[in-house]
């Protein structure tokens, strides 16, 4: 059987592997990632101060060992605060961790309590597992928790029940340890599962943080970094599965291309930051204008797409309508502020036909656009699949 110096040595190495992991798992700028660190470093030395408790003076073994412990976990939460996008106030932390190596010195030195002592410790580690977990159920964006959100939740669940498990033990134990080197096969059991609580978590926020990694990754490469609207490449993979699934169910696939009118002369007037927050307020106004499931894309310079699945002809143009509303509010004050002209959207609109290329449907919606903004621009153009114009709206 192993003992509890061994347990505390193990719990250690796992502390310095999750570190390595961390480290090299991306930059420190992501979020969370330092105070990962920290807690797996203070894990680290708070393990070992518990391992050679015996041989270590008294301020090391108890009170040094115990806040470090403390503070890791307090790391802890802090980092998954960090990650789910969760407010962080810097000093509760810190408070928190004090206030923990206050009551145990108090029952050290004043009232010389192990039970009380336990007490302390079980309580924090209990709220810190409360605090990750409200961070994990509520962790934002959702495709960086989806994969770890039950993991995380489980392991804390284990180790806030194994702190109330080691409290009931050692109150109504007939004999209960006076230390937390003493061994016995009880002790040695919630031990080994208390020490290895830490890497455990550490290695939740590990899997977390490389989701996160991963999620932004994939959201540069498929998204517009000035607009935040799908690039070209991504619209087109997300328009081929659109298709299929029209195609497949049934329903209506509207295709709407949109043209900031005169973006020339907001360059010319303001120069490029001018332009640039023209598009900007476009692109914010199109994801308050449009539904949840609806795909906007920029497809380069002044241009922009939008897919509307389930979505009809006149649907499409009363959609395209409502944006022109929303945006004729918000430029009309921008210019004002900034006296450059105010951005208007010429807008084309069509629907998918069976057994065209999605090339097609662009192709008519492009149509339809330069038909807009032949007609005077600031204005919406549908042409259905037989190619006439079925509708204008200026």
């Amino acid at each position: 059987m192993l003992a509890t110096q061994q347990i505390f040595l193990i719990a250690s190495l796992l502390c310095f592997l999750v570190f390595l992991a961390l480290l090299s798992a991306g930059s420190e700028k992501v979020r969370g990632m330092r105070a990962m660190l920290a807690a797996s470093l203070l894990g680290l030395v708070g393990n070992l101060l518990y391992a050679y408790g015996r041989e270590l003076p008294p301020l090391l073994a108890y009170e040094t060992a115990n806040m470090s412990y403390a503070g890791a976990g307090a790391a802890l939460a802090v980092g998954y605060r960090q990650l789910a996008g969760r407010v962080v106030r810097s000093e509760l932390p810190l408070l928190a961790v004090g206030a923990a190596g206050a009551l145990i010195a108090l029952f050290h030195y004043g009232i010389d309590s192990f039970l009380a002592r336990s007490a302390v410790a079980s309580l924090f580690q209990a709220a810190v597992c409360v605090d990750i977990a409200c961070s994990v159920r509520a962790g934002q964006p959702a495709p960086v928790w989806n994969q770890v959100r039950r993991f995380v939740l489980l392991m804390c669940v284990l180790v806030a029940g194994g702190h109330a498990v080691r409290m009931a033990w050692l109150l109504l134990a007939p004999a209960p340890p006076s230390s937390l080197l003493q061994p016995s096969v009880a002790s040695l059991a919630i031990l080994t599962a208390a020490a290895l609580a830490l890497p455990a978590l550490a290695l939740g926020g590990l899997l977390a943080m490389h989701r996160y990694i991963v999620y932004q990754a994939e959201y540069i490469a498929n998204h517009d970094h000035l607009t935040g609207a799908w690039s070209r490449k991504a619209f087109f993979e997300v328009a081929e599965r659109e298709l299929k699934r029209s195609r497949r169910n049934g329903q209506p696939l509207a295709l709407m291309l949109i043209d900031l009118d005169h973006f020339k002369a907001i360059n010319d007037g303001g120069g490029h930051e001018a332009g640039d927050v023209a598009l900007q307020l476009v692109a914010e106004r199109a994801r308050g204008a449009l539904r949840a499931h609806d795909c906007m894309a920029r497809l380069g310079g002044d241009e922009f797409a939008v897919l509307l699945p389930d979505t009809s002809l006149p649907q499409a143009c009363a959609a395209g309508e409502k944006l022109q509303s929303v945006l004729r509010v918000s430029a009309a004050n921008l210019a004002r502020s900034t006296g450059h002209p105010a951005p208007t959207l010429s807008i084309g609109v069509t629907v998918t036909q069976d057994g065209e290329p999605f090339k097609a449907t662009l192709a008519r919606a492009d149509n339809a656009l330069y038909a807009a903004k032949a007609a005077g621009r600031n204005r919406v153009v549908a042409l259905a699949p037989q190619l006439q114009p079925v509708r204008q709206a200026g």
